[in-house]
């Protein structure tokens, strides 16, 4: 699993790796280019990062760039958001995938959005978590961004069920969400319907293909 490099990072890891490639190598060897505290700083970052690894004390080696990438798109966020001990549920078009039992899945490898409902109070305690998981997020609505990312949606208070031992906003909910969003969810629609009984705007065709997926 890797993260992002700062531009400093990312010239330290060049660096280090036109100089080595994966051969091991000590800090002392780039002494010269970065002064001893900004070194030990950069360091680390590459080292928590996932750029670098820990061969033994003092000693390094560059993780292939290669590796590191296909690292950046390794699917992580549904284990961090476990690990936050903080109350969420999974909202909007996650909550839809997660109540379609994940037949009907708009994310991929390279975009990748979760949609979660948090309390206003923790918002930046989400936020502090978020960043030291190196996890990219936004607050209401997304904003440029590749690969997997969090987008908050704060709320007073939350109402949360468990679908498949996902945390997701009840479905309800996420019934009222298809609607409004009918052009990209109406398959959604048609399997609620087929799945729970929930009466919808969903065609008669698609309430049949959606019985394929049941």
């Amino acid at each position: 699993m890797g993260a992002p490099l700062t531009k400093l990072e990312l010239q330290l890891y060049s660096l280090l790796y036109l100089k080595f490639g994966k051969k091991e190598f000590g800090l002392d060897s780039v002494r010269w280019y970065f002064s001893k505290p900004m070194l030990k700083k950069l360091a680390f970052g590459l080292g928590e990062k996932g750029w670098v690894k820990k061969i033994r004390k003092g000693i390094y080696a560059c993780v292939s760039p290669n590796r590191v990438i296909f690292g950046l798109f390794e699917p992580k966020v549904e284990s961090i958001l476990a690990k936050s001990k903080l109350s969420y549920c999974f909202s909007k078009a996650t909550a839809a995938e997660i109540w379609s039992g994940e037949s009907f899945v708009q994310r991929s490898w390279e975009y990748s959005p979760f949609f979660i409902k948090v309390l206003k109070k923790d918002l930046n305690k989400w936020a502090s978590f978020l960043k030291s998981k190196n996890a990219n997020f936004f607050v209401n609505a997304p904003s440029n961004a590749v690969g997997e990312f969090v987008v908050l949606v704060p709320v007073s208070s939350l109402k949360i069920d468990f679908f498949n031992g996902k945390p997701v906003e009840p479905l309800n909910e996420t019934v009222e969400f298809c609607e409004k969003n009918k052009d990209s969810f109406e398959y959604v629609l048609a399997y609620v319907q087929n799945k729970f009984g929930k009466k919808t705007t969903a065609s008669k065709e698609l309430l049949v293909k959606s019985r394929e997926a049941l």
